[in-house]
C-alpha cells in the first residue's frame, strides 16, 4: 500500500508539471498567435514597434530586452546598451515618437538568419513583481536574395586602421562591384589604391583615411543579369588637424576682431588651447576677449 501510495504521489506530481508546462506553453502560443508579422529582405532594415506602459502610467526604472529563442540578444538600462556580436552594430533604438513606441528599435542590414521569433520585454527592477503585461511577440521573415547570403554592416575605423565590409556572395560566379556615395570604387583612384575585395565579395580598406567616411554598396550581378545590392555606413575617427593656419592677420585699431581656427576632429574637440608668443593664453582672463564655440577668439576692441 506504502508503495501504491507513493507511486500516485508520483504520478500526480508529473501531472500537475505537465499542466504547468502546457499552460506556459498555450499563453506562449496565444501570445505568438497575436504577433506582428514583418518582412525584409536582405540588406534593408526593419523595426521591431514596442509599446513602453508604465504601472499606473506613472516612469520609473525600466530595463528593455529584445529575445530570440529565449536568449537575450539586446537590452538598453539607465543608457547602457548591451547587444550580443550579430547584432552589436546593426541594432539600435528608435527615436521617431509617437510613430513608434518607446521601446522600439531598428535592425539595419537584414540577414537570412535574422529570422524568425522575437520577444520585446520589459522589466521593472524596483518593483514586485519585476514584470508586468508588458511584452511583445513578432516573427521576422527575411526575404532571401538570390545572390546576397551576407550584407555589409556599419563601421566605425581609427584613420590608419583597416576596415572591412562583409558581402558575401550565393553565387560564387557573380561578379561584386563597390560603390562610395553612388560612385564606382574604380573610378576613385586614391581610394581603389587602398582598397581590395576577396573572392567572396567583401571589400578590405587599408589603411583607412580621414576622407573615407560615406556610405559604402556591394552590388552583385550574376550570369543572368539578376542584381541585388546592400549598404553600410563608414565612421572614421581621428585626431584633431589643423587645416589652414595663416601667419599674419590684420585688424583695424578699435574695431571689433575675430582670429580663427581652422580644424578637423572626429570625435568633435571638447577643449581648445590658444598660444600667444610660445605662452598659453586664457581668454577668460583678458578683457573684452571671447572664445566662440568653433574654437575662434572675438576680440570686442582690439587694442
Amino acid at each position: 500500500m506504502n508503495f501504491q501510495c507513493i507511486q500516485t504521489a508520483h504520478v500526480q506530481f508529473f501531472i500537475v508539471l505537465i499542466y504547468i508546462l502546457e499552460s506556459s506553453l498555450g499563453k506562449q502560443s496565444e501570445a505568438q498567435t497575436e504577433a506582428q508579422y514583418l518582412t525584409a529582405a536582405v540588406g534593408e532594415s526593419v523595426v521591431f514597434d514596442c509599446a513602453l506602459e508604465f504601472p499606473h502610467n506613472i516612469p520609473i526604472p525600466y530595463i528593455l530586452q529584445y529575445n530570440r529563442d529565449n536568449k537575450p540578444v539586446f537590452s538598453w538600462s539607465d543608457r547602457k546598451v548591451y547587444a550580443t556580436p550579430e547584432y552589436s552594430s546593426r541594432v539600435s533604438l528608435v527615436s521617431e515618437f509617437p510613430k513608434y513606441g518607446k521601446g522600439s528599435v531598428n535592425l539595419t542590414n537584414v540577414r537570412e538568419l535574422d529570422a524568425g521569433w522575437y520577444e520585446c520585454r520589459l522589466y521593472f527592477p524596483n518593483r514586485s513583481p519585476s514584470t508586468g503585461l508588458n511584452g511583445t511577440w513578432y516573427y521576422l521573415e527575411v526575404l532571401g536574395g538570390n545572390l546576397l547570403a551576407v550584407p555589409p554592416t556599419n563601421k566605425t575605423a581609427t584613420e590608419g586602421d583597416s576596415v572591412t565590409f562583409t558581402c558575401i556572395t550565393k553565387d560564387k560566379d557573380a561578379i561584386v562591384n563597390w560603390y562610395k556615395d553612388e560612385v564606382p570604387l574604380t573610378e576613385l583612384k586614391e581610394l581603389n589604391e587602398r582598397a581590395t575585395i576577396s573572392p567572396e565579395g567583401s571589400l578590405t580598406i587599408v589603411p583607412v583615411s580621414m576622407t573615407d567616411p560615406g556610405s559604402y554598396k556591394c552590388e552583385i550581378i550574376n550570369n543572368e543579369g539578376e542584381t541585388q545590392h546592400a549598404s553600410a555606413h563608414l565612421n572614421v575617427q581621428y585626431k584633431a588637424k589643423i587645416l589652414f593656419s595663416p601667419r599674419e592677420v590684420y585688424f583695424s585699431y578699435g574695431r571689433p576682431g575675430t582670429l580663427d581656427c581652422y580644424f578637423k576632429a572626429n570625435p568633435t574637440l571638447t577643449n581648445l588651447r590658444w598660444e600667444k608668443d610660445g605662452f598659453l593664453f586664457d581668454p577668460y582672463n583678458v578683457q573684452g576677449v571671447f572664445y566662440r564655440r568653433n574654437g575662434s577668439l572675438y576680440f570686442s576692441k582690439v587694442s
